[in-house]
């Protein structure tokens, strides 16, 4: 009789570990999933259908709302008219996000068309020119909703921290073509992914990504986990 004390006892005990056992792995298991869930979600890819994947940011489907959510931060949407001797000469509207997670910068362009774009010019403000002639217009508050519904077409990604040829290529690998310019400025391309990367002395590492064309077209993930 004074052993049955015992018994109920172990068993107890045996029952509160049993319990800890599961709640532990049912933890374990799901912080593994949310950890995978993440690494996707910074994989730079193409899909099947030709869409890049870059910072949980699909180019070609992801709105600017969904964008937003995905960086965790509020962009500053307005209108921008470049000059003819400028490399993006026209009109775009861009979506600058001055800092997410990490404190990079992103730019997105966004996939407006020439009607959208000159009806958004005739609601916007009066042209701030900068020094280089890029002109910048603030929208007005109608056609800022409308921006939330448009699709990201390009991102450009400046990264916080000072970053070299062989940061890049340690994420993607050797660049596929490399060109040295006149300013002494480095170009660096990975057509398969629709990168190309910029690399000055004196400014920030630019990353800008936009769909590849189908030529390039490469349906496996890249090794780059993170932004650089």
């Amino acid at each position: 009789m004074s052993e049955y004390p015992h018994q109920a006892s172990d068993r107890f005990w045996i029952k509160i570990l049993f319990a800890i056992f599961l709640v532990t792995g049912a933890l374990f298991l799901w912080t593994s999933n949310q950890h995978k869930a993440h690494d996707r979600q910074h994989e730079t890819w193409v899909d099947r259908q030709g869409h890049l994947h870059i910072l949980g940011i699909t180019l070609g489907e992801t709105t600017l709302r969904k964008a937003e959510q995905v960086l965790q931060s509020r962009s500053d949407v307005a209108l921008y008219i470049y000059p003819v001797e400028h490399p993006h000469a026209g009109m775009t509207l861009e979506a600058f996000f001055p800092s997410i997670a990490d404190h990079s910068k992103v730019i997105l362009l966004l996939d407006a068309s020439k009607t959208q774009l000159h009806d958004i010019e005739s609601r916007a403000t009066l042209p701030h020119l900068y020094p280089n002639l890029v002109a910048r217009m603030n929208i007005s508050a109608e056609d800022l909703q409308l921006a939330q519904e448009l699709r990201v077409r390009e991102l450009t990604l400046i990264p916080s921290i000072n970053i070299d040829r062989k940061n890049i290529e340690s994420r993607f690998g050797p660049a596929p073509q490399a060109h040295r310019l006149q300013n002494k400025s480095l170009r660096l391309r990975y057509p398969a992914i629709g990168l190309e990367v910029l690399l000055e002395q004196d400014a920030a590492a630019q990353l800008h990504f936009v769909n590849p064309p189908p030529l390039h077209r490469h349906n496996m993930p890249m090794h780059s986990k993170s932004t650089p």
